[in-house]
């Protein structure tokens, strides 16, 4: 299946009974926890890029809102958002899990959690955060605490154990652009202390190394390239 995002005027793509689809953009961090979901199962899957700034007519009919991903499953029962797509995918393939019953509720409020670190994430993206990168930062700091803490006490590598779990999974494309962040803002990053988050460190160098996870890998400084192109109007997301 062609990698380029489909715009409105393309044709949609005949799609083959049986076999599993995800619609994506290729910089969109929630499209990127799916793909990393479907990767790490060693699901065989086909990905339809859509370009979010001139979306087909037809993807409405797939999307509602016409937002990625979504995902069309070997029964082609769609299912859109991302979470509930991960979920779904450890439902369906439940060969390796990605949840654990000991640590589920735990997980679940992990996940929640982080939801403030993404929100600042795509407010600076968005250019909604007129703050400084330091105070930026600071904020993102204050709210990863709660997960240096959780890896401390857990005693593992990554939050699902020995082996990558749902946490891991559902945060991790937010940490992979992070240092797009001094980019965007152009101001360089001051007042990130690693020597305060030793597991995350730790996790995140870890998390580079699977494989799952450097199938799926993209460039941050590439991500800040769009990000600048966006605003100006000038996005090309094939150009990337």
């Amino acid at each position: 299946m062609s990698s380029i995002h489909l715009s409105e005027g393309s044709a949609k793509p005949e799609l083959v009974e049986g076999k599993p689809y995800i619609f994506s953009m290729k910089f969109c961090p929630y499209a990127h926890r799916a793909r990393l979901a479907l990767s790490f199962k060693q699901i065989p899957y086909e990905i339809i890029n859509i370009n979010l700034k001139d979306k087909p007519k037809w993807y409405f009919d797939i999307h509602p809102k016409g937002q990625v991903p979504a995902f069309i499953g070997p029964d082609g029962k769609v299912v859109i958002e991302s979470d509930v797509i991960v979920y779904t995918l450890d439902e369906m393939y439940p060969d390796p899990p990605l949840c654990n019953e000991d640590t589920k509720t735990r997980d679940l409020e992990l996940i929640e959690n982080f939801g403030k670190i993404s929100t600042i994430f795509s407010n600076c993206i968005h250019g909604k955060d007129d703050r400084s990168l330091d105070d930026i930062v600071g904020d993102i700091t204050h709210h990863l605490e709660e997960f240096e803490e959780e890896l401390k006490i857990r005693g593992t590598d990554f939050f699902g154990g020995e082996k990558p779990g749902i946490v891991d999974i559902m945060i991790w494309p937010w940490v992979e652009r992070s240092k797009a962040l001094p980019l965007i803002y152009k101001q360089p990053l001051r007042n990130f202390e690693k020597e305060k988050f030793p597991n995350v460190i730790n996790w995140t160098t870890k998390m580079k190394a699977q494989d799952f996870v450097i199938e799926n890998a993209g460039p941050y400084d590439k991500f800040a390239e769009l990000i600048l192109a966006s605003r100006e109007g000038t996005v090309n997301y094939d150009s990337f």
